[in-house]
């Protein structure tokens, strides 16, 4: 065996080796008994309920949350941040113990959760530019409205019919929308409203309570002990006065809980801690999934060319053209929510781990595709030419037609492991923090997008020119030890 094969072959086995280490420490971190932690669900974009403050989620749901862990046998308060309109599902699906994030109780959400007594009354309320010509609801009929997707000023306004309803992810998406004038108004909750129009110059509230409402805390239905639990805390916490407590204290607190003065938004270190952690995470992922990609690419391959060479074996290829063509027909967005909340519902809650066999499988899809395009690309005579010599199969393939092949693959590999890294910009949809994600944070506190969608685009840019020209570099490289 010639030096350049043994290589080869311990690359190949470096490679697998990592990818096995990771995938095991990443079970095992899962499967590891951890005692007295209970996890809460929030979607930390609703000040002065729940916020980020110099990296930490704080707010009157999270004091009240605490309360939950202590009585809870003392447990450990670990809470994840989502999107508000995964909350219940999330919860449903076993990622969190409940839900607490200004989450109001419908007939609609009462037939999936269960929730709790009340702990403080709302409601809805109107925003607009100090500039609006609109001066109450009657007026806002026809306009473009901006709603958080899935709250109760969404079904409100989709109820009342009120002009073109456009829904976003987090409020705090809302309000740039309404201050870049891309929406005529927001509907919000009152204080909430306040908090945005208290940190933005140039907004005001115009609006009545257009709802009254009542903020619950959800949980499992089933889950009997943490409902009496809850609802123990929140007895006790109002007889005390400690939760009145707690609302004024925020209430009247004089910090920003949104944005901050232009001069000092992005000099602010959590900032860049947001970005520097998203970069890791995203290369993180991209790396591994490269890799698992490659492997499933070379698999799904093999199992082409087997299935050739022996008529027993041909529903392998059918079975390699299924997995093709399912996956390259179905958006990676789509199939990151399947891996993550349903194949991976009973055994992963990593959703870093659930990223990475989704784009690793999304990715060997197109490999494979890239490696038949390859080996379709040789001059059929050859082929011919090595059975007419009586040369195996194997023989062929590994000598003769896959050496002339990866010169041919090697140019749309280099563009599958770019795009795969692009792509990696989807995995904040299950609450992973990329450096997507990480741009929406930091636009949540300050409400100003600019900055950081141009922070992370020029990333991205220095890694995908960073990446082809190393994929460049190895190509050249190939092509020279070949010639």
């Amino acid at each position: 065996m010639n030096k350049s094969k043994k290589s080869l072959i311990f690359l190949i086995i470096s490679i697998v080796v990592v990818l096995i280490s990771f995938f095991l420490h990443q079970y095992i971190s899962l499967v590891k008994p951890k005692k007295n932690v209970i996890i809460m669900g929030t979607s930390a974009d609703f000040p002065p309920f729940e916020y980020l403050k110099n990296g930490e989620i704080v707010g009157i749901d999270t004091e009240i949350a605490k309360h939950i862990a202590k009585k809870c046998n003392d447990s450990e308060l670990v809470i994840k941040d989502v999107s508000f309109d995964s909350l219940i599902l999330g919860l449903n699906q076993g990622d969190f113990n409940f839900i607490v994030s200004g989450f109001t109780k419908t007939e609609e959400r009462a037939e999936q959760i269960g929730f709790s007594d009340s702990y403080f009354t709302a409601s809805q309320k109107i925003v607009v530019k100090d500039s609006s010509s609109i001066k109450g609801l009657s007026d806002i009929k026809g306009k473009k409205i901006g709603v958080q997707i899935g709250s109760t000023g969404d079904s409100f306004c989709t109820e009342q019919k009120l002009g073109d309803i456009i829904r976003y992810d987090k409020f705090t998406e809302a309000t740039t929308s309404l201050l870049k004038e891309m929406t005529d108004a927001l509907v919000v909750d009152g204080f909430t409203a306040e908090q945005i129009v208290k940190n933005n110059k140039g907004l005001h509230i115009i609006s009545k309570s257009l709802t009254e409402e009542s903020y619950c805390i959800g949980f499992k239905k089933e889950d009997k002990e943490l409902e009496k639990i809850i609802n123990e805390v929140i007895a006790e916490m109002k007889q005390s006065g400690e939760l009145d407590r707690i609302v004024n204290s925020y209430m009247n607190s004089q910090e920003d809980s949104g944005s901050q003065d232009a001069g000092t938004k992005f000099t602010n270190k959590e900032y860049w801690d947001y970005i520097s952690k998203g970069l890791t995470v995203t290369l993180e992922i991209t790396f591994f999934a490269m890799i698992l990609g490659l492997l499933l690419g070379v698999l799904a391959s093999i199992l082409r060319i087997i299935s050739k060479s022996n008529k027993k074996l041909s529903f392998l290829k059918l079975l390699v053209n299924f997995y093709s063509t399912v996956v390259r027909g179905t958006p990676v967005i789509v199939q990151l929510f399947i891996i993550y909340y349903i194949a991976l519902s009973g055994l992963s809650k990593n959703p870093i781990l659930a990223a990475i066999i989704t784009l690793g499988i999304n990715s060997g899809a197109y490999v494979s595709e890239h490696i038949r395009s390859g080996i379709n690309a040789i001059d059929i005579g050859q082929f011919e030419a090595g059975r007419s010599l009586g040369i195996s199969e194997k023989t062929l393939m590994s000598k003769v037609i896959i050496p002339q092949a990866i010169k041919n693959i090697l140019p749309s590999l280099a563009g599958e492991g770019i795009s795969l890294l692009k792509e990696t910009a989807a995995v904040g949809f299950i609450g992973v923090m990329d450096l997507s994600l990480a741009s929406k944070k930091i636009t949540s506190i300050t409400f100003e997008p600019v900055f950081p969608l141009f922070t992370v685009a020029l990333i991205y840019l220095v890694l995908v020119i960073g990446l082809t020209f190393a994929l460049n570099k190895v190509e050249r490289k190939i092509k020279n030890a070949q010639n």
